[in-house]
This record gives C-alpha cells, structure tokens and sequence, in this order.
C-alpha cells in the first residue's frame, strides 16, 4: 500500500546516511554536467543522488544506501525538540502533511539563568552537551536542561497561549515569572510552510529545468567575472561550506586573503549552489514522484509510524462521513513558486523534519480534549 509522507521527512532519510562513506555513483544532472561535477563536493554529490535514488527507487535507495536513521537528540535551544519517530500518511490531504510548522527559541536569559557564562557560541554549546567531554560541564548542563524543562512546562500550560494572543503582555509576563539577565525583548520565530502533496503537470519540470540550466550558465559567467572570482573558486568551489566557519583557509595560495575568499565563497554559495542543490531535489521529485507516495512496509522499515490524524479520520469517516469534515479534500495543493525558496541552514533543515511530529501531536491532543469534553 502506498501513503504519502513531507518533503522534510524526505530529507531526513537522505540526512541519516553517513554521506562520507556512501558509494553512490550516478549523474547528477543531464549529459554529465561539467560544471555541476566542478561545483559539488563528493559530500555534496552523495547527497543529491541519494535524494534522486529514493524518488526514483525506493527499494533499491532502501537496499543499497540507507542506514538506520539515528536518534534525534536535544539541544535545549528551541521550545519544540521531539525524538519520536517521522509520520507517513494515508490521506493526502491530512492537515498535517499542509499545515505551517513553528518553533520558537527558549532566550538566553531562561536557558543560562543562575549560570555564570557568557558569550558562549551556538557550537561551543553544541559541543558542550554532545562530545564525549560533556561530563566536565555536568553541572551547567544539568542546570540548563532544568531550565529549559521547566519553560518548555509552562509555554506548554499557558505561555504559548499568551504569546499568541498578545506579545507585549507575553513578554511583561515572562519576564516577571523567571527574571531573566538580560531581559527579554523579544523571541524568535521560526515557521515553516509543509509540503503537503503536489498535483504538477509537465510544463512544471520544464520550468524546473529552464531555471537549473539558467543557474549553471549564471555560474559560469559568475566564475569568470574577475580574476579573483576565477581563482578563489578553482581553490574552493567544492568547499563553500568552509566559508560559514571562522578559521583560515587550508593551503592558501590564492592571494587573497581570508576575508576576501569568504565574500566570493559565500554570495557563490548562494547565488547558485545552494539554490541548484534546491531545484535539482524538486527536479528529480517532479520527475519521478511528484506526490510522495512510497510503499508503507519500506517506511516502517525506514523507522516511520502511521500519522494518528490520519487513523482517527479515517475511523470517523468510515462511522459517519458527515460527522468529521477536513477543510481541503480533494482539493489539488501545491507549494509556493520556487522563486520563494529560501536560504535554509542545517539548523532550520533539522526543525523542518520535525513537522510530522509537532503537528500530529498538537492534533492527537486537540482529538483526545474533544473526546473529554
């Protein structure tokens, strides 16, 4: 049986696999592309013909790729961590496959109170709570987590509600129950549009390809606009990644220094790896599965559990059809133009693939209030 499931929890599978040490072979791209061979690293090339296999094949992406998807952990820095496991869905029109997923960041004030640190790095704090030297720091991660559990607590009791409803009146609030240094002036956001199930007709792929073609030869042009462009990237192309990292350039011979390779490596990033890594995903989605459908057994081997959304209408349904009524079956969804892609990091990538997660459970709670009531 075929169900559905997001283009995040798609992502999440190929971000499972140790890229490193994958042998994949493949073109990335029509005719062997030069240009693209030159742009991607061996990291970044596994990545993309992973994605390509698993909507191409699934069972041999599932027999000759995939490793166990590993344990999500928690980084305390956001209100909504999960470590269940992803959903796949029977319905293609389940809400939890179209609503919006949000996060918000837990302030520094709340996270360090009564802890004497300052200035600390998101890496460095990465590091502290994961590396095998987390014992050394055992009393401010214990510390944090406390205070990170005992927020999460609340948002979940009231604070959300109040964040919702009036901001200014949420901050008084906050700011009165746990007295936070510094005080607390805002908290960020993060939403994300989910993908829900695209109907594409073939015009779709060939604006698709249209815009990848157009990207490459913008690249090359790009790539010989100056002679700075054209020997910062023969050194770096493949290693843009290094660009968003403070330490020097390895084997530096260009003779630009640090900072200037950093402002090439960076708008090239942008401008066109990462928006290419980005359609050439959509591209082989269109292609070949433009609906995310994959057989349910190889999910549930993949670690994926059956969305209680989807379980619980499909129960009420086949009671009385008029008595649950879901805003949107049947009704063709698609996402917003590519044009409005935007420039996400690993970070956002990871909070992504909890959407299935953050939205069955908001939805399994509201199902199981209603029946209380």
């Amino acid at each position: 049986m075929n169900v559905f499931i997001t283009k995040a929890n798609a992502s999440r599978i190929v971000k499972s696999i140790d890229l490193s040490k994958a042998k994949i072979e493949g073109d990335i791209y029509k005719d062997k592309n030069q240009v693209l061979n030159a742009m991607f690293s061996k990291y970044e090339k596994h990545e993309l013909l992973a994605y390509k296999t698993l909507m191409e094949d699934p069972e041999a992406f599932m027999s000759e790729i995939y490793e166990k998807i590993s344990q999500y952990e928690d980084t305390y820095w956001w209100v909504y961590e999960k470590k269940n496991p992803p959903a796949y869905h029977f319905n293609s029109a389940c809400p939890c496959l179209l609503s919006n997923f949000k996060n918000y960041k837990i302030p520094d004030g709340i996270r360090f109170k009564g802890i004497q640190i300052k200035g600390i790095q998101k890496d460095e704090y990465i590091k502290m709570f994961h590396s095998k030297y987390s014992h050394d720091n055992e009393a401010i991660i214990n510390k944090v987590k406390f205070n990170v559990n005992n927020y999460r607590k609340w948002w979940e009791m009231e604070g959300e509600k109040l964040f919702l409803k009036d901001k200014d009146a949420f901050l008084m609030h906050v700011n009165n129950k746990y007295q936070p240094e510094p005080r607390i002036l805002n908290i960020t956001e993060f939403e994300s549009g989910n993908s829900g199930v695209e109907r594409l007709d073939n015009s779709s792929l060939i604006e698709i390809e249209n815009k990848i073609d157009k990207l490459i030869r913008d690249s090359g042009i790009y790539y010989y606009l100056n002679k700075k462009n054209t020997t910062v990237l023969r050194h770096y192309a493949k290693w843009t990644s290094t660009a968003y990292k403070n330490g020097p350039f390895n084997l530096n011979s260009t003779g630009y220094t640090n900072e200037e390779i950093r402002e090439v490596l960076i708008e090239y990033d942008k401008r066109f790896k990462f928006p290419l890594k980005n359609y050439l995903k959509e591209y082989y989605l269109r292609k070949n599965n433009p609906e995310l459908k994959m057989d349910q057994k190889l999910l549930e081997q993949l670690g994926f559990r059956e969305c209680l959304h989807c379980v619980n209408l499909d129960n009420m349904q086949n009671k009385d059809p008029r008595s649950y009524r879901v805003r949107g079956i049947g009704v063709p969804v698609e996402e917003e133009p590519l044009d409005n892609i935007g420039y996400w990091s690993d970070e956002i990538m990871e909070l992504m693939s909890e959407v299935d997660e953050y939205n069955d459970d908001i939805v399994h709670r509201e199902d199981l209030s209603g029946q209380e009531d």
